[in-house]
C-alpha cells in the first residue's frame, strides 16, 4: 500500500526529537557549557539517536497507528523505543565500537546524558503523540456550541465508558456531549467514567438535567428489562430530556464502529414494553416446509405479515387471496424483492365468491389456510352491519366450507379481543366466527381461531391516525380518558397465529398474554412527546365521547369459557364446551335470509347479539381433568 503521508511526517518528527533530546541532555549534563571534545562529535550522537529511534519504533510498529485513538499501549511502545536507543548509546561506550574508527579518536559518550536523553526523548515523542488527542480534550472540555447536544448517559457500566469515550472522541462528527453519568450502583457515587462524573441514579435525572443544562439522555443499558423504559422515560420526559437508547448490543457495536442510526429514538413500541413473544420457530418450519399455504385477506396489514412469515419459514407456495388488488399489487412489490415470484401467487378475489374460492381452491390444493379477510373497524360496521355480516360471517363459512370440500389439513382464523362480550357488529360477527370454527372443526380439516387484541400501526389503527393529526398540528382526538386497550406488534401477532398452528388439535381458541392494558389517552400524550412537542401546550388532546358500539374496556375471555395454558408460557387456549352447531346453523340461516330480504340494520344487529346469546347460553365451561 505504501507508505502513508503521517507516517513520514512521524519518522521526521521522532529522528527531529531524538536530536532534539541528545542535544539538550548534553547541554544539561555540561550546564550549557558543553567542552569542545563533545562539540566535535555531538553530530555522532545525532546520527545515532535518530536512526536507533526510528528503528525501534519501526520494529514495534509506531508508525501505523492512528493517533487521535492511540491507547496506553502507546507509551509502552515510546518506551521501548526510548530504552532501545539509550541501549545502544551504552553498548557504544562499553565496547569501545567506535573508538577505533578512523577520525573517532577521542568520541566520550557518558552515561548521564544517556539517562537524561532517555528521558527527553521518551517525553517528546510521547507529548507528539498526545497532542492529537490533547486537542480533542481541550475541544470537549470547553465546549460552547450549541449544536452540540449536552447529554445524560443512563448506565455507568462497561457499555456506558465504551459510550461516553466513543462520543468525547467524535464530538464533532455526532455532536453529542456527555456531561454526567447515573447508575443504581451506589458504590460508583463520586467517581467518573471515561472522564464524566456518575452523579447520581435514575431518581437524579431531573435534577441533574437542570445543573449540567442537558438537553437529552441516552439509555446504555442494552440489556434492561423492557419494562423499566416507560419509567425512565417519564422521568426524561419530566426534565425535558429527549431519550434515546440502544436496544441491543448489536445497536452499540454497530455505533461504536461508526453507525449513527444504531443510537434510535425511544419508539411507542418500547414504552408500551410487552415482553415481545419468542415462539420455537423450529416447528413453524416443520408445520410449513413444502406446505401450499393459502392467506385470504394477504394484502391486509396483517395478511400480508403472515405472507411474509411464510415466506421466510419455508413453505412451499404460498397463494396471496385478496379483492383488494392494489394491495396485491404492494405487496408483490416488496415480496419479488426478497423472494422467487415463482414461491408466491397473486390471486384476486372475495371470500364471499363461492364459486371463486371452489377455482382457488382446486387449482392449488392448499395444505393450510390462514384466514385474515375480515371488516374489522367498528365504527364502519356500525354503519354497514350488512357488509360485516357478510364477510365476516357467510365469509368465514365459504372458507371453511371449501377447505372441507377440498380436504385442507388446517384452517386458521384471526379473531379479536372485540369478540368477547361485544357491543359492536364487527365483534359480534367475529364471536360469530369463531362459533362457525368450533362447530365446523373435524371432517378431516383441524380447524382453530386465534383471538388477540389491537396491533401496532395496522391499518386505521389508533397510533397511525394520532400520527397524522399531530402532522397536521392537531387535535388527537381520544373517545374517552379513561378507554384502555391492549397492544401487540404485527409480527408478534403473526407469530403467534403460526405457533396455534404447531400447537392446534382442532376447535380451540388461543389466546395471547397481552401484559397490561394501556390508557389510549396516555398512548395519546406518548406520541406528542416523542414528537418533540408538549401535549395541551404544542397539540390538544381533544376527548369526543365513545362512538357506537365502543367499549371502555376490552376484554380476552367469555364468561362461559375456561382458560388453560398451552407448550408455549405466553399462548393460553379457550376451553368451553362445543356449541349446537345444528343451532347455530339456523340461526345464521335466518341472519343470512333477512339479509337477502332487506331487512333493516337495527333488526339485523339484534338478530346477530340474540343468535350469540342463544348459542352460547348451550355453552358451559369444560370440567377440569
Amino acid at each position: 500500500m505504501g507508505i502513508r503521508r503521517h507516517q513520514i511526517i512521524y519518522v521526521i518528527s521522532d529522528a527531529v526529537l531524538s536530536i532534539a533530546a541528545i542535544f539538550a541532555a548534553i547541554w544539561l549534563r555540561f550546564e550549557g557549557h558543553i567542552p569542545s571534545y563533545y562539540m566535535d562529535f555531538v553530530s555522532v550522537h545525532f546520527i545515532i539517536a535518530a536512526v536507533t529511534i526510528v528503528l525501534a519504533g519501526t520494529i514495534v510498529g509506531s508508525y501505523v497507528n492512528i493517533l487521535e485513538y492511540i491507547s496506553v499501549e502507546e507509551t509502552f511502545r515510546q518506551f521501548f523505543c526510548a530504552m532501545f536507543s539509550g541501549a545502544v548509546f551504552l553498548v557504544i561506550k562499553y565496547t569501545h565500537l567506535l573508538d577505533r574508527l578512523p577520525g573517532m579518536d577521542g568520541f566520550h559518550i557518558s552515561g548521564s546524558i544517556t539517562v537524561i536523553y532517555c528521558i527527553f526523548v521518551l517525553m517528546l515523542t510521547m507529548g507528539v503523540r498526545l497532542a492529537p488527542r490533547l486537542k480533542r480534550w481541550l475541544i470537549v472540555g470547553y465546549v460552547k456550541s450549541k449544536t452540540h447536544s449536552r447529554t445524560i448517559v443512563i448506565g455507568a457500566g462497561k457499555t456506558g465508558a465504551m459510550i461516553i469515550k466513543r462520543l468525547r472522541e467524535t464530538l464533532n462528527e455526532d455532536g453529542i456531549y456527555p456531561v454526567a453519568a447515573v447508575d443504581s450502583d451506589k458504590s460508583k457515587r463520586g467517581l467518573r467514567i471515561a472522564g464524566v462524573p456518575v452523579a447520581g441514579n435514575d431518581d437524579d435525572i431531573a435534577a441533574l438535567a437542570k445543573k449540567y443544562r442537558a438537553t437529552e439522555a441516552i439509555l446504555a443499558i442494552p440489556s434492561i428489562d423492557p419494562s423499566v423504559i416507560p419509567e425512565i422515560y417519564e422521568k426524561c420526559s419530566e426534565a425535558n430530556l429527549k431519550l434515546r437508547i440502544f436496544r441491543d448490543t448489536v445497536d452499540v457495536d454497530s455505533f461504536l464502529v461508526g453507525n449513527r442510526a444504531a443510537l434510535k429514538d425511544v419508539s411507542i413500541e418500547d414504552l408500551l414494553f410487552r415482553d415481545s413473544i419468542q415462539p420455537d420457530m423450529t416447528k413453524v418450519y416443520d408445520l410449513l416446509q413444502g406446505k401450499t399455504v393459502l392467506v385470504t385477506g394477504g394484502a391486509g396489514s396483517i395478511g400480508s405479515e403472515i405472507c411474509r412469515q411464510v415466506l421466510a419459514h419455508g413453505c412451499g407456495k404460498l397463494i396471496i387471496f385478496d379483492i383488494h388488488e392494489n394491495g396485491l399489487f404492494e405487496i408483490d412489490a416488496e415480496l419479488k424483492e426478497k423472494f422467487d415470484t415463482r414461491q408466491y401467487e397473486l390471486v384476486v378475489g372475495s371470500v364471499r365468491d363461492v364459486k371463486r374460492l371452489d377455482t382457488v381452491f382446486a387449482k392449488y390444493s392448499p395444505d393450510l389456510v390462514l384466514h385474515a379477510a375480515a371488516h374489522k373497524h367498528v365504527p364502519m360496521m356500525e354503519l354497514n352491519p350488512i357488509e360485516a355480516i357478510k364477510n365476516n360471517i357467510v365469509g368465514t363459512r365459504n372458507v371453511i366450507e371449501t377447505c372441507i370440500k377440498h380436504h385442507t389439513k388446517r384452517f386458521l382464523l384471526i379473531s379479536t379481543d372485540k369478540a368477547v362480550r361485544s357491543t359492536n357488529i364487527m365483534g359480534a360477527t367475529k364471536r360469530m366466527a369463531e362459533l362457525l370454527v368450533q362447530t365446523m372443526n373435524g371432517n378431516g380439516c383441524e380447524m382453530a381461531a386465534v383471538r388477540f387484541g389491537n396491533v401496532l400501526g395496522s391499518n386505521g389503527s389508533v397510533i397511525p391516525t394520532f400520527k397524522r393529526q399531530i402532522a397536521e398540528g392537531g387535535p388527537i382526538t381520544v373517545t374517552h380518558k379513561d378507554i384502555t386497550r391492549y397492544f401487540m406488534t404485527i409480527p408478534e401477532a403473526v407469530s403467534l397465529v403460526l405457533t396455534a398452528g404447531t400447537i392446534a388439535k382442532g376447535g380451540e381458541v388461543f389466546i395471547l398474554d397481552m401484559g397490561r392494558p394501556i390508557k389510549i389517552y396516555d398512548l395519546a400524550c406518548d406520541l406528542v412527546r416523542l414528537s418533540g412537542l408538549e401535549p395541551g401546550k404544542d397539540i390538544e388532546i381533544k376527548v369526543t365521547g365513545l362512538r357506537p358500539g365502543e367499549k371502555l374496556y376490552e376484554e380476552l375471555v367469555q364468561e362461559n369459557e375456561a382458560v388453560d395454558t398451552t407448550s408455549h408460557e405466553k399462548i393460553f387456549v379457550a376451553k368451553g364446551a362445543k356449541p349446537d352447531k345444528e343451532l347455530l346453523d339456523k340461526e345464521i340461516a335466518d341472519i343470512i335470509n333477512a339479509v337477502e330480504h332487506g331487512e333493516n340494520d337495527l333488526l339485523l344487529r339484534r338478530m346477530v347479539f340474540t343468535a350469540i346469546a342463544d348459542v352460547e347460553n348451550t355453552i358451559a365451561p369444560e370440567a377440569e381433568a
